[in-house]
């Protein structure tokens, strides 16, 4: 047979190996890639987990939600750990704003703007959240309460009763002892509540909520004012104002209270004041007074501060009519609301914009208050001046105070010997 012949009938022979090949390729579930026309093979889908393993995953935790807390008070210090005697890294000022992280103690560890994690005395914070800080609130009450030689307000007889601070300076206290931590100092004249005593210790209720413990030899419940020649305390003369006394306390300039929070002032100036205090009232507003007689010592140590004579009167050679009792500081409250009229600035804002001057750059409403209150003032005869909205002074005829009075040396008289001289 021919060798071409041969080839020729194999062929068919090769057709069918081939076919056989591929068929077989088919069953394996693989594809041949014979270029790119081929179809990419769809993948495989994952086995469900068993019962068990679904069982055994951890769900993810909830995040806890952010706590904020606002400070209290400017200068608040914070520190590297929970230990009241470890030096201060920095300060905080009021209504700054930090995240609660944890706690030890009386400490709180917090994060501020910046990222770093500090320890702050839990007392300077409050809670941004009224019922998170409310339920705080009661569970440091309980505690301070609960001790066995506690006894309330109501065992004692002070139950529903004002106290007055009449030292100088007090010390506010953690605890019923002098070896507490002290967190705070009020000045002469404050008004707080007791909510009882424990051993010779007073627990109060500070104007702006904070509980602290005060030495009972220093509190009374029997207000007194002074009793001056020549000179009143507008609390007693003229009751219905109201008194918020910026240089007896923390919260000027300085940093610190100056002197007592007694508002004095010469005799014919608070008539003008109690005349025009009656036109206000008849309107439907009532005076603040922020500052009235100055002691030279503390003008002294404004003007060092300041260091300027338009807000401050330079008193190295000459006198500011507050030296001798004849200048108010003062705003206007809407008896209605109870609140502060809007003003040019704030208090004592010792810059140009709170000089008549930038009346330009008021708002509308603040320039209508204060041109009201100067309308009032001036009418009854008082003067001001052009740096600062709040002043107002009086030149007419009258007496002139010390300059440098010792307010520990003054007559202090109870309240109910006034009413009854009245």
């Amino acid at each position: 047979m021919r060798r071409k012949d041969i080839s020729i009938r194999l062929l068919p022979l090769l057709a069918i190996i081939l076919a056989l090949t591929l068929c077989a390729c088919g069953d394996k579930g693989e594809s041949a890639n014979f270029g790119p026309s081929a179809v990419t093979p769809a993948p495989k889908a994952s086995p469900s987990p068993s019962p068990a393993a679904a069982e055994s995953t951890p769900e993810p935790e909830p995040e806890t939600p952010c706590q904020l807390y606002g400070v209290r008070l400017d200068s608040t210090a914070y520190r590297a750990g929970p230990d009241i005697t470890l030096e201060p890294l920095g300060t905080l000022g009021k209504s700054d704003v930090v995240e609660y992280l944890d706690e030890d103690g009386d400490f709180m560890r917090v994060c501020l703007d910046d990222g770093q994690e500090v320890w702050v005395h839990g007392w300077f914070l409050s809670a941004l959240d009224e019922q998170t800080q409310k339920q705080r609130e009661e569970a440091i009450l309980e505690k301070l309460t609960s001790t066995e030689t506690f006894q309330t307000a109501q065992e004692i007889g002070a139950e529903d009763k004002a106290f007055t601070c009449m030292a100088n300076l007090l010390n506010c206290r953690s605890g019923p002892n002098l070896d507490s931590t002290v967190l705070y100092q009020i000045s002469f004249g404050t008004e707080l509540t007791v909510l009882g005593i424990d051993n010779g210790f007073y627990l109060c209720r500070l104007k702006d909520g904070g509980l602290v413990y005060c030495y009972e030899g220093y509190l009374t419940s029997e207000a007194t004012y002074v009793q001056l020649d020549g000179a009143v305390d507008l609390r007693a003369y003229m009751p219905t104002g109201d008194f918020e006394m910026l240089f007896a306390s923390s919260n000027n300039i300085a940093g610190e209270a100056m002197y007592p929070a007694i508002p004095l002032l010469e005799e014919s100036t608070a008539q003008k004041l109690l005349e025009a205090q009656e036109i206000f009232r008849a309107a439907g507003y009532s005076i603040k007074i922020y500052d009235a007689y100055r002691p030279k010592s503390a003008q002294y140590q404004l003007y060092d501060l300041v260091q300027d004579s338009r807000f401050i009167a330079n008193p190295y050679n000459g006198r500011s009519w507050h030296q001798i009792g004849r200048a108010v500081d003062m705003s206007l409250i809407d008896m209605a609301t109870g609140q502060e009229l809007e003003m040019p600035t704030p208090m004592h804002t010792f810059d140009p914009a709170a000089s008549r001057y930038n009346s330009a750059g008021w708002s509308e409403t603040a320039r209508a208050n204060s041109d009201y209150m100067t309308e009032v003032m001036t009418s009854v005869g008082f003067n001001t001046i052009s740096t600062e909205w709040w002043h107002f002074q009086y030149e007419g005829p009258g007496g002139y105070m010390d300059e440098n009075i010792d307010f520990s040396a003054l007559t202090y008289v109870p309240i109910s010997e006034l009413m009854a001289e009245d």
